[in-house]
């Protein structure tokens, strides 16, 4: 019987945290049937054109996720500080909600896009309005990590997961209404926007408290934005240069199927990211080398079932993908489940490192980038299994590079007790 008060809070975050993951799994799930919904009434020039806008919107949005982590790494260290009454936490950099740094900032990329409106809209042969409707989406989106950090960092995941369900489903919405209308790119961006803008006021309204009670902006921020913006982008990049290479190296039919197999890789990425989040919080506090070695094994655990799953019929899985036409790249499909296996895992390094604030492994990240576009512009491009193993080797640097920082330094916490210990036993 007394055990039971004790076990209830893990049973408990258990739960959580996979409702959290449920949630994210359907909201991925939904982004994939608003690509379904758009690519056939839009036509393919039209979609391609929609899809390569969207790309841009993608690498400006960046600061997004980053608010995400950087507001919930100063309140779960805020709150860690009370609770404790501990050294532990960011104590030199307050909590906030960084709602002002975020408006500012979507502010200035919806008038940089609309400076450029008539570039990008020749570069990708697209109504003029097209681009200014999608800057005008950065500034809900920007929020919008505001708010899920605020979630994430006060341990709302119930609130958190029904934040991402409702995001994806107002664009989903977005995406029925266009195609039962037959709207072209201009009007779909426009239904975007205000399905970003929905989902904004939905976030608000589940922090409103916060809203009250937190400052709109935050000592330092903007040193933690530029470390945390780079490691995400380097992040962003890693699991991206793989498919510009294949479409420039490869013929259009291997490229195409180098595409289709790369997702199989990437599912692994998206459907662990809750685990990588679920981290973020627990940097804060004690054992959070033993939270993070966890969350990496089940990272690992989950992608090793996935590699099973698809491994019973490579062949038959793709094929059920996208049609017969693919059915030679099964074996492809399966290599690149390994390579998500090892994104998925440095995506828990890269997350967590964003959540203490530094950005070594980011640093390592980016030099790892560099040294697969040579690897891959100068020498291995001939084959699809060729660039996707480049990627994978990459990436296993980079999962191994965060596992021995994570091992030296807990190694050094162990070491600096002991001594800690030792002193006091001599001056007793």
């Amino acid at each position: 019987m007394s055990d039971r008060p004790r076990r209830r809070p893990a049973v408990r975050k258990t739960a959580l945290g996979a409702l959290l993951g449920i949630a994210m799994g359907l909201s991925n799930v939904l982004g994939y049937l608003v690509v379904m919904l758009l690519s056939r009434p839009l036509g393919p020039a039209a979609f391609g054109g929609y899809t390569a806008l969207s790309t841009y919107g993608v690498l400006l949005s960046i600061p997004a996720g980053v608010f995400q982590v950087v507001v919930a790494r100063r309140l779960s260290g805020n709150d860690s500080n009370h609770t404790n009454n501990s050294t532990h936490g960011d104590t030199g950099n307050p909590a906030t909600s960084a709602i002002g740094p975020a408006l500012l900032i979507g502010a200035g990329c919806f008038v940089l896009t609309a400076a450029i409106a008539p570039l990008l809209s020749r570069l990708f042969h697209l109504p003029s309005a097209a681009p200014v409707l999608l800057g005008a989406m950065l500034v809900p989106m920007m929020v919008t990590g505001c708010f899920q950090g605020m979630l994430l960092g006060r341990h709302r995941l119930r609130a958190l997961s029904a934040l991402y369900l409702v995001t994806a489903l107002t664009r989903v919405v977005a995406a029925v209404v266009c195609a039962a209308r037959g709207f072209g790119v201009t009007q779909v961006f426009a239904a975007m926007l205000v399905a970003g803008s929905v989902s904004a006021l939905f976030g608000a309204w589940l922090c409103r408290a916060d809203l009250r009670s937190l400052p709109m902006t935050g000592h330092e921020l903007a040193g933690e934005m530029l470390r945390s913006n780079s490691t995400l982008a380097a992040y962003i990049a890693l699991t991206n240069v793989d498919v510009l290479f294949a479409r420039h190296f490869l013929t259009p039919h291997d490229s195409g199927g180098y595409a289709l197999a790369s997702t199989f890789g990437r599912a692994v990425c998206w459907g662990t990211q809750f685990v990588a989040l679920l981290v973020v919080p627990r940097m804060q506090r004690h054992g959070a080398t033993r939270a993070l070695l966890r969350a990496s094994a089940v990272v690992f655990g989950i992608g090793v079932v996935g590699f099973g799953i698809v491994a019973i019929s490579p062949s038959g899985w793709i094929t059920v993908a996208g049609g017969a036409d693919y059915r030679e790249f099964g074996g492809l499909a399966l290599l690149c489940v390994l390579l998500g296996i090892a994104w998925a895992v440095a995506q828990v390094w890269l997350f967590s490192e964003m959540s203490t604030n530094t950005g070594a492994l980011g640093a390592l990240t980016w030099g790892v980038i560099v040294a697969e576009c040579l690897a891959l512009a100068l020498w291995w491009h001939d084959s699809p299994e060729q660039i996707a193993i480049v990627c994978l080797v990459g990436a296993l640097v980079i999962a191994l590079g965060g596992l021995l920082r994570v091992t030296l330094q807990h190694r050094t916490r162990i070491e600096l007790t002991e001594e800690s210990a030792v002193a006091v036993a001599d001056r007793a």
